[in-house]
């Protein structure tokens, strides 16, 4: 199994308050899962608590940009280092 970036915030932040006192710490260390993507996460549970839908995990137009895009020459470039 795999969590996404949003699963693997409200994992997280589930165990957490299964803790309780002290469980965003706890959880933090023994995850690596920052404390603030725990908090991000238990403001995820609040809101939308049995949202089964799947959502966009980043904004649109977020990540890297292809390479194409910021080098419009390296497709003829790489064209002309395969054909002959």
């Amino acid at each position: 199994w795999a969590l996404d970036e949003r699963l693997r915030r409200i994992v997280a932040a589930g165990e957490a308050k299964a803790i309780g006192r002290g469980g965003i710490s706890s959880v933090s260390r023994s995850t690596g899962v920052s404390r603030r993507a725990i908090h991000a996460g238990f403001k995820e549970l609040q809101d939308h608590p049995q949202d089964p839908t799947p959502r966009r995990i980043r904004r649109p137009g977020a990540g890297r940009k292809k390479i194409s895009e910021a080098d419009p020459s390296l497709m003829s470039d790489l064209e002309s280092l395969v054909e002959p």
